[in-house]
Parts: structure tokens; C-alpha cells; sequence
């Protein structure tokens, strides 16, 4: 993968700051397996809230041979474009939704299943949650506005991006939640587990970003 593609030095930089405060809370604070796993589940949340938000603003068009092409004032009014939006958003919301609801039932599961395991801090997480959201809001923010991705890419494109990101994120750190409870969640294996999720969540951003840059860039005279 070409690392000097793939949204702003910034976004990126947010990402790892972002990920660095669960590392820090685990090495300072004796952060729980089980405050890692709300934190992230928590993330997750916020990834579908920001691609509702995209959803609503995007202004991409597809054509009928799934390529893109940008929408013209003869084959999509500002009025039909607003109520696609919202009834692509819609069904996001319920669709992710349940995805979200799923997830968050396996996280909820694990202190039960194993007693080594100790419940959540809520202030912790709301520490975690804090630094994972921030990158999110910076991303939105100079890549999708900043960097006009809304403006060449439809709402039914976007329906899916966050799916390839979360679910292959999430059912690795699933994954390895359940192994690391079996082993009583050493600080090393939490270490490892935070290591593993910031380049995975890296290379799915870069990815993400990619995509959208490969994408033809808008041409307001396009007909």
C-alpha cells in the first residue's frame, strides 16, 4: 500500500494520538481488558454517527453502470437529492444500528463469561472514547469537508465503507478479547491487542481515503 496516499498527515496523526491514550491508560491507569472493549464498542458508535453525517451531505451521484458520475441539475434536483439522502441515512441507522447492538452484546458478555475480568471504569472510558472520537471528528472535518470528498461520492457508496472498517476492526479485537480473557488479561497481551488495532485501524483509514481520492474529482459543468 502506498502510505503517502490516503487522507492528511493530520487525520493520521489524530488516529494514532487517539490510540495512544487507551495504551497510556493501560501502562499508567491499569486500564481493564473490559474498558478497552466499551471504548472501542463506544468508537464504533461514533463511525456510524459520522458516516450518517456523510450520508446527509454527500452529493455524488451513481450511474447506472455503478461508476461515478456527478449529478446535473436535468437528472437530480437539490429536493431529490436531500430526500435520497435521508432515506439512504435512514436505513443506516437502522441497519448499522443492529450491527452496533450485536457488537455491543459480545463486548457486555465477556465480564460474564470470565471472572478475570473486571468491569469497566466509566470514567476510563469516557477518557478512551474521548481521545477515539477526537481523530474521527478531525477526519470528517478535513477530509470529507475539507478536502471536498463529499462532493464525488453517493450515499449509497458510503453505505458500506464503514462495514469493510468495522467489522474486520472489531471482529479481530473480539477475537482477541476472548483469548486474552482466557490468559487472565495481562498488561502485556492489552499492550499487543492496542498495538495491533492502531495499524489496523491505520490501514483501513488509509484505504478508506484512497479510494475516495481514486474517485474523479467533480467538474461543475459536467453534463
Amino acid at each position: 500500500m502506498d502510505w503517502t496516499r490516503g487522507g492528511s498527515p493530520a487525520s493520521s496523526r489524530s488516529l494514532v494520538i487517539g490510540n495512544l491514550v487507551p495504551l497510556a491508560g493501560v501502562v499508567g491507569a491499569e486500564w481493564s481488558l473490559h474498558t478497552l472493549l466499551v471504548g472501542y464498542w463506544l468508537e464504533s458508535g461514533v463511525v456510524g454517527a459520522i458516516y450518517v453525517a456523510k450520508i446527509l451531505r454527500a452529493e455524488g451521484k451513481s450511474s447506472d453502470d455503478d461508476s461515478f458520475s456527478v449529478p446535473t441539475k436535468q437528472d437530480q434536483t437539490e429536493s431529490y437529492s436531500q430526500w435520497t439522502n435521508r432515506l439512504v441515512a435512514l436505513f443506516f441507522i437502522v441497519h448499522y444500528g443492529g450491527f452496533w447492538t450485536v457488537h455491543g452484546l459480545f463486548v457486555f458478555i465477556i465480564p460474564l463469561a470470565f471472572d478475570s475480568v473486571a468491569l469497566a471504569s466509566p470514567w476510563a472510558v469516557g477518557v478512551a472514547a474521548f481521545g477515539l472520537f477526537g481523530y474521527h471528528l478531525v477526519s470528517y472535518w478535513v477530509n470529507y469537508i475539507g478536502n471536498a470528498e463529499y462532493a464525488h461520492v453517493d450515499p449509497s457508496t458510503l453505505m458500506s465503507e464503514p462495514y469493510r472498517r468495522v467489522a474486520v476492526l472489531h471482529l479481530t479485537i473480539l477475537f482477541g478479547a476472548f483469548l486474552i480473557a482466557g490468559l487472565g488479561a495481562p498488561v502485556g497481551a492489552l499492550i499487543v491487542m492496542i498495538a495491533v488495532k492502531t495499524v489496523i485501524d491505520l490501514r483501513q483509514h488509509k484505504e478508506e481515503h484512497t479510494r475516495a481520492e481514486q474517485r474523479p474529482p467533480q467538474s461543475p459543468d459536467a453534463e
